[in-house]
């Protein structure tokens, strides 16, 4: 499959999930995982869609990942994942991969995430090594992890 699927289950009220990922990646996300030459100061997505998905380095660079291409708070949100095999980025769409979660109440304290890293393959060649990437444990399953605990 060319996609990275993950189900989660956080005990926050739904809105609480969707701000979580959405105003604060910067908090959760790995340190490790940045693109920048620099380790970034912060992880932004612009709150519309069309907005862009991008890393601020602690010298103030910018350096885009992608852009929002669905944007309905509180559930449901879509990326596009402009980042090559090679993490270089390229800004052509035929070339991009979707990050798309749906955010789903199951209570009120409770809500289930629909995570899915999906068109892989748009990304030419590479693109298996880079699912085989993103799917492994350091990649999607610990950055998820790392979110799910800045919801508590």
């Amino acid at each position: 499959m060319a996609s990275v699927r993950r189900t989660l289950h956080v005990e926050v009220p739904i809105e609480k999930a969707f701000q979580v990922f959405t105003e604060r990646m910067g908090k959760w996300w790995p340190a490790s995982h940045h693109v920048g030459g620099a380790p970034f100061k912060d992880i932004l997505i612009d709150p519309k869609t069309g907005g862009r998905w991008y890393e601020i380095n602690a010298d103030g660079a910018e350096c885009i990942w992608g852009s929002v291409l669905a944007w309905e708070p509180p559930k449901k949100v879509v990326l596009s994942w402009h980042l090559q095999p090679d993490w270089s980025f390229s800004a052509d769409m035929a070339k991009a991969s979707e990050v798309a979660l749906e955010f789903v109440a199951e209570g009120a304290e409770k809500t289930r995430v629909e995570f899915e890293h999906r068109h892989l393959e748009r990304h030419g060649a590479g693109w298996e090594k880079m699912r085989e990437q993103v799917g492994a444990d350091g990649g999607w399953p610990m950055i998820l992890a790392e979110y799910i605990k800045a919801t508590r």
